[in-house]
């Protein structure tokens, strides 16, 4: 039960209550000195916070309400939540985005589609040079999303360590987000998605999905595919803008949660900026209950 407290109280009982697909505790000969659904609480509440571990271990330990809110009869090392996360698989974190869009009322959604960068800390450039490693290109991770344009949540999301084409995530994206039990009512996506394959794959599924054509031309004749020549005759510009609201979610997953991801090994990046994600749309369905 969700009680109407202050945004920090809600938050965590937000993050507790999604947090269910977790068992209580990772194995039978577990300490038990902590549950697996407390420990992900502090973990979402820590990628909001945009502190390291430390810094944000000792701010949580000042706030008595929240300690007894979560029920910890101690606060735990920064050493447990890190290799609790560790332990989680990205597939786990993936269920809990779903668990989120959950809790919403809203049986048909609008979609958007499009991805960003986050930025690799990896040390300042003169470290780098000196052990051999510098270079001028800065290393960045992709993150793709597909959102509610209604509710600004995310719905499914796909990470990559290298630049690969738009595109190529979009059938993945739009499968999962139909996992969470949403009909998809149409869906916007920019130039990098006009494809004939996915209009095809979107029709397949229910839905139509609007893209501006790559080359503007009123030479019919010259463009490729049913789909594609249907919306360059009738293209409707209202719903196509409805794709700027995810570029505004871009913006407000990094300031909320950081542009840069501090994790060294690849697993544990994706789990961090999953962790973004989840943190970033408990964040926002404190919001919906407040209006």
């Amino acid at each position: 039960m969700i009680k109407q407290s202050s945004n920090y109280l809600m938050f965590i009982d937000i993050a507790f209550e999604v947090s269910k697909v977790l068992p209580d505790y990772s194995s039978k000969f577990s300490k038990r000195s902590f549950t697996q659904r407390q420990l992900m609480t502090l973990y979402l509440l820590k990628q909001k916070s945009k502190l390291s571990y430390e810094e944000f271990l000792e701010d949580f330990s000042t706030r008595n309400c929240a300690i007894e809110d979560l029920q910890l009869k101690k606060i735990p090392s920064d050493s447990t939540i890190k290799m609790f996360i560790s332990r989680i698989k990205p597939g786990v974190l993936e269920e809990i985005i779903i668990r989120t869009i959950e809790l919403t009322e809203n049986k048909n959604v609008e979609t958007a589609i499009d991805s960003t960068g986050f930025q690799l800390e990896d040390g300042s450039y003169s470290y780098m040079k000196r052990i051999g490693t510098a270079t001028k290109k800065r290393k960045n991770l992709k993150l793709s999303g597909c959102v509610d344009t209604k509710k600004h949540l995310f719905l499914a999301v796909k990470i990559h360590k290298s630049n690969i084409h738009d595109s190529k995530d979009f059938k993945p994206l739009i499968l999962k987000a139909k996992e969470t039990g949403k009909k998809i009512k149409f869906n916007s996506a920019d130039k990098a998605y006009d494809c004939e394959e996915l209009h095809e794959f979107c029709e397949e599924q229910g839905f139509v999905n609007i893209v501006p054509l790559r080359k503007k031309t009123k030479q019919f004749y010259r463009i490729h595919g049913m789909h594609r020549k249907r919306l360059a005759r009738n293209f409707p510009k209202k719903k196509y803008h409805r794709r700027s609201i995810i570029e505004n979610m871009w913006f407000c997953v990094k300031r909320l949660c950081g542009k840069v991801v501090f994790a060294k090994k690849w697993i544990n990046q994706k789990k961090e900026l999953i962790g973004k994600v989840i943190a970033y749309n408990i964040h926002r369905l404190v919001q919906l209950l407040r209006i």
